[in-house]
């Protein structure tokens, strides 16, 4: 295995982040500094390491679905000491870290895993996965701006915009939106959706790739059975 896949797949970051690391000369294998990130490491044989810690890729991955509720922040640590995810999980023995992430104020699906090469793809643009939302807004929604939301604004010279939009139900011009995302920019829908006049009441993520939320609980996690982890690895072109 190449070294920078063996380091992304130990939960150290993106292959070019993990580049970054053998660049910086931290890491060794076998006791020798690393030579470069395409450098072959055995994994039943080698011992890499980084800043003096062995590292390696766990030998059975977790995959864990939670439903996140308002008032939690997505990172494994926060120097502020705000309440995090991480509190919501269960006790494992492996160091799950977050898929992408959700903002304080959002609720729904969020995936953690320790498989760092399977999150690093799921979270890079260029694979285009597709996010799924109900929103809730503050004023009628007209149907006729669906196509705004679509094209997109220009918001502080960034261009923010949704896959998809619907109203939900569909003829209804109500408060309510479905919006499908295949981005992941900071407070994209509150941000697009105030530039347009409106205020975001309440955001629930209930689909990532090919997960659903389904009647998970609030606050609750589960474990991907098989047959998820396949279909999202499958997406990123991932074979096992």
């Amino acid at each position: 295995m190449r070294l920078n896949k063996y380091l992304a797949s130990s939960g150290l970051g993106s292959r070019r982040a993990c580049e970054q690391l053998i660049a910086d000369g931290i890491v060794t294998i076998n006791g020798e500094p690393a030579q470069g990130p395409f450098q072959q490491v055995d994994p039943a044989r080698d011992r890499v390491a980084v800043a003096g810690e062995t590292v390696r890729p766990p030998k059975h991955p977790i995959y864990v679905m939670l439903h996140k509720p308002a008032g939690y922040i997505t990172t494994v640590k926060d120097p502020e000491s705000r309440r995090t995810v991480m509190s919501l999980l269960p006790k494992t023995a492996e160091r799950l870290f977050p898929v992408g992430r959700l903002d304080r104020d959002s609720e729904g699906l969020l995936l953690f895993t320790s498989d760092g090469e399977t999150a690093n793809r799921l979270a890079h643009p260029r694979y285009g996965i597709q996010r799924f939302y109900r929103v809730e807004v503050n004023l009628p929604f007209p149907a006729s701006k669906l196509r705004d939301l679509e094209r997109g604004v220009f918001v502080e010279g960034e261009l923010l915009a949704v896959a998809k939009a619907r109203l939900d139900p569909p003829r209804d011009q109500g408060k309510r939106l479905e919006l499908v995302l295949v981005t992941g920019k900071k407070r994209e829908i509150r941000r697009l959706l105030q530039a347009m006049g409106f205020a975001v009441t309440r955001i629930l993520r209930y689909g990532f790739g090919s997960l659903r939320l389904g009647d998970l609980p609030l606050g609750k996690t589960r474990r991907l059975s098989p047959a998820e982890i396949r279909q999202l690895k499958e997406i990123v072109g991932i074979r096992d």
